[in-house]
């Protein structure tokens, strides 16, 4: 499953620098195509070797998706479809604006503001438990807040920890932390990157990031409150690093404790 989501995660970074859909897909398509017959070809030549490696090879011999994103971006740059796109949008904007008129209801965007509202509501009531002095609905003892701030870059966008709390949760201690990734160019968001993270502490123990307890999402920006299980009080320090993107070493400084 894991190397299936990061087959995914690089076709979406090679291709978030190509802005027009259409091109953007299919490029995406064609891409997905040659890493399924490299993966193909190596169980042909070596019929024992499982599917799975097959597929990580594949993905491996595909290169850096962060330079053929820029190599994309060069060629890819269809401004008269952008055009024709947005000239449709217009229309069927209008299209649509007249139609609400005609029937003298907005109910549906008045639907979707609601559950945006209720999604902000739900972020702030779980940062407010996890971190300050709100009232959690799971079960677990706040055992410390953390004085947290940390900031890295990740290509295109900026990574930043801004709160952190120490839980006692009947599964066993966890460490949560605010994480914010905000991108510098919209288009170019790609919230799944935040599932490709992991850590690792001072004394030699590293942590997979695979829960979070909220989340909240802007035009162009994603925030989750990430756990990690079991991090233990001697740590002092903690540093996240991305699984595809070396560069990234977000440090964390774990000693600044605030007991509620």
């Amino acid at each position: 499953m894991k190397h299936i989501m990061g087959m995914y995660s690089w076709l979406s970074i090679a291709t978030s620098g190509i802005r027009f859909g259409p091109d953007r897909e299919a490029v995406r398509c064609e891409l997905m195509e040659h890493m399924e017959d490299k993966a193909a070809d190596l169980m042909r030549i070596f019929p024992d070797i499982p599917e799975e490696e097959a597929q990580e090879r594949a993905l491996a011999g595909m290169g850096d998706a962060w330079e053929l994103k820029k190599e994309l971006a060069k060629v890819h740059k269809p401004w008269l479809g952008w055009l024709w796109r947005c000239t449709q949008v217009l229309v069927w904007g209008l299209l649509a604006l007249c139609l609400i008129t005609v029937l003298g209801s907005a109910g549906g965007l008045l639907e979707n503001q609601k559950y945006r509202w209720e999604d902000a509501q739900q972020s702030r009531a779980v940062g407010q438990a996890l971190y300050e002095d709100g009232t959690p609905d799971w079960e677990g003892e706040r055992l410390a807040v953390l004085q947290v701030d940390g900031e890295a870059r990740l290509g295109g966008a900026t990574i930043s920890v801004s709160k952190g709390a120490r839980w006692r949760e009947p599964e066993g201690n966890r460490l949560f932390l605010r994480l914010r990734i905000t991108w510098d160019r919209p288009w170019e968001v790609n919230d799944i990157a935040i599932n490709y993270l992991w850590a690792e502490d001072d004394l030699g123990n590293t942590y997979e990031i695979n829960a979070s307890r909220a989340m909240a999402e802007g035009w162009n920006w994603c925030q989750r409150d990430l756990s990690l299980k079991d991090v233990p009080l001697e740590a002092k320090e903690l540093r996240i690093h991305h699984v595809l993107r070396d560069e990234l070493d977000l440090a964390v400084d774990l000693t600044r404790e605030v007991v509620p």
